[in-house]
């Protein structure tokens, strides 16, 4: 597949890159990065880059936008198209990674190192503040969310305070029983792969202990055997494939306890 390398042009001058926008910070600070990544593991059509970067947590309702993104890099030299054609369907523009555009993505890695930084300071001052204002809380439901992973952690975090949720977090299963003795929650989200431990056997020992809460296995490594496992003690088994179907599960529990609760009272 031949394609024409256009000139690099240093300074696009397009509306939507401008520095300091909106667009600008999405586009030059993790979505460039990433189309570049992806082209870097092998070329790509445009609808097969949408789905890749979805892959990979980004969410393009906007495929003009994205285009726009490409006529841009493709602009500055850091990628290139061609027409490729297919066995089956139509041709389509297939874009690849130039040299320019493998070395603007090794010059992203600091700037990218340092954006997680920020943000995890960011992150950091924000939970401190969402302790703070915990007293004034305590009404709300408590989680424990027990992941290794401190992004999926914070990830979780976040997403659960935004539903109203007091969240509690343990990095690995020690840490994770030593909450549960303080202060039970009403939900554990468990990871399975934890450093010290197998979530199930964390599931296993609290349920020993008396526990009776709503627990997710919450993994991207569950078997029949394991969730036949997690059946016996009671706890349902949920892949980590997104978000949407933990957060119903968890809705759905708050359905039936407020249920049980009218009924009790009646």
């Amino acid at each position: 597949m031949g394609a024409e390398v256009k000139t690099v042009a240093k300074q696009p001058k397009s509306g939507g890159d401008r520095p300091g926008g909106a667009e600008d910070f999405r586009a030059r600070s993790l979505l460039r990065p990433a189309i570049l990544l992806l082209l870097k593991e092998r070329e790509s059509h445009g609808y097969e880059l949408v789905s890749r970067l979805s892959e990979l947590g980004f969410d393009v309702p906007d495929f003009g936008g994205l285009y726009r993104a490409l006529r841009a890099m493709e602009d500055e030299g850091l990628i290139t198209s061609s027409w490729g054609t297919p066995e089956r369907g139509p041709a389509r523009r297939v874009y690849s990674l130039t040299s320019d555009g493998d070395t603007y993505l090794r010059q992203s890695a600091p700037g990218l190192v340092h954006q997680r930084r920020t943000i995890g300071g960011l992150l950091e001052r924000y939970r401190g503040l969402v302790h703070q204002e915990r007293r004034s809380r305590r009404n709300r439901r408590r989680v424990l969310v027990v992941e290794d992973d401190d992004d999926m952690r914070h990830t979780l975090w976040v997403l659960l305070e935004q539903r109203k949720w007091l969240v509690d977090e343990a990095p690995d299963g020690e840490t994770a029983l030593a909450l549960w003795a303080k202060n039970p929650p009403e939900i554990m989200v468990l990871d399975q792969r934890l450093p010290d431990m197998p979530g199930i056997e964390v599931a296993r020992q609290v349920r020993e202990h008396g526990y009776e809460g709503h627990i997710l296995l919450y993994s991207a490594y569950l078997s029949r055997e394991l969730e036949d496992e997690a059946a016996i003690l009671g706890i349902q088994s949920l892949g980590k494939a997104d978000f949407d179907e933990l957060f119903d599960a968890m809705a759905a529990f708050e359905e039936d306890d407020a249920s049980h609760r009218r009924a009790v009272r009646n």
